[in-house]
């Protein structure tokens, strides 16, 4: 008889969003749909427009169109850090 070895649940490799660079942070679910919220796990701190490096401004939410996950429409809610570079330019992640 083989015996299943089971792992902590981990709702970021479940719904595969560690391919795309994403980690889970929360869910909200609803009878009528499902939010996951998901933050970038590698911090860019570089401006993309001068290439000067960044001091982190704040944060931004992005919602992303309906991912097939079960029953319910689901909606990813991506937390993008916003940066300021030397001359003055705001850049989001």
């Amino acid at each position: 008889m083989h015996h299943a070895t089971f792992a902590a649940p981990d709702l970021t490799t479940f719904c595969r969003l560690d391919e795309l660079g994403l980690e889970v942070v929360g869910q909200r679910l609803e009878p009528d749909r499902a939010v996951i919220e998901c933050r970038v796990v590698e911090d860019d701190p570089w401006c993309r427009k001068c290439g000067a490096e960044g001091a982190p401004r704040d944060t931004v939410t992005r919602p992303l169109a309906h991912e097939p996950f079960g029953h319910r429409p689901t909606t990813l809610l991506i937390r993008l850090f916003r940066v300021e570079c030397g001359v003055r330019r705001r850049d989001r992640r």
